[in-house]
C-alpha cells in the first residue's frame, strides 16, 4: 500500500487520473468506483478525496485528456486538408474515428450529468471552446464577412449533427448495414450544411473538396 509521503500532490493526481483513464477505457465509466481506482494506485479510497473532491471531479480530469486527444486528431485533419471545406469534413471523420477508437471515453465525455459538479476541472471549458474554434476558423475562411455570432452558431449547429451521427453509430441506431454509413452521412451532412450556410451568409457556395 502506498503512502502519501511517497508522492507529491501533483504526482498523486496524475497517478489517479491515469489509473482512472485506463479503467474507463477498459470497462466504461459505469464500472469505475473509487475503491477500484484506489486499488489500482495502491492507496486507500480516502486518499483520493485528499486530492479530488469526488469521483465526478476525477472524471472531469479524465475528460480533459479525451478532449486533448480529440483536439489533436481534429487539428491534424485540418493540416492535411487542401481547403477549409475539406478540413471541416475531415474533422468530422476524425471525430467519428475518435468515437470508435475511444468509445468509453467518448461516452464519459458526453454523459449527461444529473447534477452540476461543485468544481470544474481546470481548462475544461477552454478545451471545449478550442475545439469549436477549429471549426469556426474554417468557416470564417469560407465566409470572411460572417459575424462572430454567425460563426459561433454555425459551428455548434454543424457539430451537433456530426456528434449525433457518432452517437447513433455507437448505439447501432443508424439502421444502415453499410460499413461506412456514418462516414457517408457526415460527408452528406457537411456538404449540404456548408452549401446552405454560405448562401445564407453571403458567401460563394462551392462544392466541398476532398
Amino acid at each position: 500500500m502506498g503512502r502519501r509521503s511517497d508522492h507529491s500532490r501533483e504526482e498523486l493526481q496524475k497517478l489517479i487520473v491515469d489509473a482512472t483513464l485506463f479503467l474507463v477505457s477498459e470497462h466504461g465509466a459505469e464500472q469505475v468506483t473509487a475503491r477500484k481506482i484506489a486499488t489500482a494506485v495502491g492507496y486507500t479510497p480516502g486518499m483520493l478525496y485528499s486530492v479530488f473532491l469526488n469521483l465526478q471531479d476525477i472524471f472531469l480530469h479524465v475528460n480533459q485528456i479525451g478532449l486533448q486527444t480529440l483536439y489533436e486528431k481534429c487539428d491534424h485533419a485540418i493540416k492535411l486538408s487542401p481547403s477549409p471545406d475539406a478540413a471541416i469534413k475531415h474533422m468530422g471523420l476524425a471525430y467519428l474515428t475518435f468515437a470508435a477508437e475511444h468509445t468509453h471515453q467518448f461516452d464519459l465525455m458526453f454523459a449527461r450529468a444529473e447534477t452540476r459538479p461543485e468544481v470544474t476541472a481546470p481548462n475544461l471549458t477552454h478545451q471545449i471552446h478550442a475545439l469549436f474554434d477549429l471549426v469556426e476558423t474554417q468557416l470564417q475562411q469560407l465566409v470572411p464577412a460572417a459575424t462572430d455570432t454567425q460563426l459561433t452558431v454555425a459551428a455548434r449547429a454543424l457539430w451537433s449533427g456530426v456528434h449525433g451521427v457518432a452517437a447513433l453509430r455507437l448505439s447501432n441506431q443508424l439502421y444502415l448495414d453499410e460499413t461506412n454509413a456514418d462516414q457517408e452521412i457526415v460527408d452528406l451532412l457537411v456538404n449540404n450544411f456548408l452549401l446552405s450556410w454560405q448562401q445564407t451568409t453571403g458567401g460563394n457556395a462551392v462544392p466541398v473538396k476532398t
